[in-house]
């Protein structure tokens, strides 16, 4: 395509962008929005989002989030860090206001959506700050380590149809590879879990390790649970933006089981994370009294590892993709160690390391 034809391409290109992302939001039954980063101004509310804001997604569209916030220059500086590439995502307690003068304290979370065709955008959402269920935007495992599960491989065409199917797909989606051609992913993904998959997709155009655990609904009415690995193709520039690899998930019967399950693994992450850490950064943790460090305890099980590898000699993206987490995640995640550690810089930290190791 000359260069001519490709200016010409990208705002049609930029609009079917957020025409795609704009259904997926009004398809939710969560609290979530799509919002544009320059101006800050929702292009698309669901009905759950909206009538946490007091409004109607009709008039949402175009509604301030800085109108909204509590802390309008808090909310004004993360628009403007996410704009630059500074981070990619966030999440905290944030109190909303309403307009009938009521405010509500939610848990809220942000994740840039990248765009090569036009300004990026945001997915947003919003839950209880004491959920009782999984965080549906919480990373699963990647099909890598699934390799017994069966996988079915399918991109998604601008408006979320399956345009692509390859095996497996009678297993996981309960239909054949032809009947799958034309089905919406949308309607095929159960609604209160089209939040996670936004995020997902979000996280997709600036991390390549992503998934997210979502339920699709089988020919008899059923819901299949599955892991989701999405991966953006060509960025917003073509009909194909999205690959998908879906692995159906293994279920164990009893809910409670499952939840001790997850709450153990993640409990034995800690812990090896906290001796592989240990180990790398011995030498520091010794002499941590003589040279005048911070508490060592104070750091994160996160931030052990990631010290762990840095030290180890992995640069941040592969730290990143080991660990599923963006490149602006774990330099975010540096830069807290740097300063529990008293240097500014990956260069002095390691410097540091190698005096000590030396001593």
């Amino acid at each position: 395509m000359s260069e001519v034809a490709e200016r010409e391409e990208a705002p049609d290109a930029y609009a079917r962008w957020v025409a795609m992302w704009r259904e997926g939001v009004r398809a939710s039954g969560s609290v979530v929005g799509v919002v544009e980063l320059e101006t800050a101004r929702f292009l698309e509310l669901s009905s759950g989002a909206a009538e946490l804001l007091g409004t109607t997604p009709e008039q949402g569209v175009g509604l301030d989030y800085l109108s909204v916030t509590e802390r309008p220059e808090v909310a004004a500086e993360t628009f403007r860090m996410a704009r630059e590439g500074i981070f990619d995502g966030i999440q905290g307690k944030r109190r909303f206001r309403r307009p009938d003068g009521s405010a509500v304290e939610m848990q809220a979370r942000g994740w840039a959506i990248r765009s090569l065709s036009g300004p990026d955008l945001a997915v947003w959402g919003a839950s209880d700050p004491c959920p009782q269920g999984a965080d549906v935007i919480a990373s699963a495992l990647p099909s890598s380590m699934m390799p017994q599960l069966p996988q079915a491989r399918v991109s998604l065409d601008d408006r979320w149809r399956i345009v692509q199917s390859g095996a497996n797909a009678d297993f996981v989606f309960g239909l054949s590879s032809a009947a799958l051609i034309g089905r919406s992913f949308i309607e095929l993904t159960h609604a209160h879990d089209v939040a996670g998959l936004l995020f997902s997709l979000a996280r997709a155009t600036s991390d390549t390790s992503v998934s997210v655990r979502i339920r699709l609904r089988q020919p008899d009415g059923g819901w299949r649970p599955v892991y989701v690995e999405p991966a953006l193709l060509d960025g917003d520039r073509g009909p194909l933006p999205f690959a998908l690899v879906v692995t159906a998930a293994a279920e164990l019967a009893d809910p409670d089981l499952n939840r001790h399950a997850s709450q153990l693994a993640e409990h034995l992450r800690r812990i090896a994370a906290h001796i592989e850490a240990a180990g790398a950064l011995a030498p520091l943790i010794e002499t941590a009294d003589d040279i005048g460090f911070p508490a060592l305890d104070e750091l994160s099980a996160r931030q052990w590892e990631i010290a762990s590898r840095l030290v180890q000699g992995q640069r941040v993206a592969a730290i990143a993709a080991e660990l599923f987490l963006s490149q602006s995640t774990v330099r975010n995640h540096l830069s807290a160690i740097f300063q529990k550690f008293g240097v500014h810089s990956q260069s002095e930290f390691l410097a540091l390391w190698r005096a000590v190791t030396r001593s």
